[in-house]
């Protein structure tokens, strides 16, 4: 997401951290803008599931509308899809044949639902998906509100 003028006032005036000059801030905000990505061929691959896809939907519009995903985040997006699918289906065979199987071992399920929880929390960080990743991408909104007692325009 773009800087603007008031981003970098507002990186100046909570004390400058990195200690950038403002032509640094500047370039940085200049090179931001120009790494701005559309969002127009975010749809599901034709590789995913029905299910799937119906997730990709939902939580690509959800994505699409806070400006977190893009074009370029298609696959990573589809990923965490195809897993959430896959980590119910192993939920529901876990369901149907228990967590342990007729011989006394582990239903195989379970070790694949627990890694698919993995990915799932590794992907959903990725995409903004947990409370933490949208804190810190909250961070770098730019906010287009009018007027009060932050406007420094």
């Amino acid at each position: 997401m773009p800087r603007t003028a008031k981003s970098e006032m507002l990186h100046v005036i909570d004390g400058n951290p990195n200690n950038k000059t403002k032509k640094e801030l500047h370039k940085r905000a200049k090179n931001e803008q120009n790494m701005v990505v559309d969002h127009d061929k975010v749809t599901p691959p034709a590789w995913l599931d029905t299910g799937a896809k119906k997730t990709f939907n939902e939580i690509g519009t959800y994505l699409i509308d806070a400006q977190i995903v893009n074009n370029l985040d298609v696959t990573a997006l589809a990923i965490y899809c195809d897993t959430y699918y896959d980590y119910k289906a192993c939920k529901r065979q876990i369901k149907k044949h228990g967590y342990m199987m007729a011989d006394g071992k582990v239903n195989p399920f379970v070790k694949e639902r627990r890694n698919d929880a993995l990915l799932l929390d590794k992907y959903g960080r990725q995409l903004g998906l947990t409370p933490q990743a949208r804190v810190s991408l909250a961070i770098h909104i730019d906010t287009d509100d009018k007027g009060g007692d932050d406007d420094f325009d």
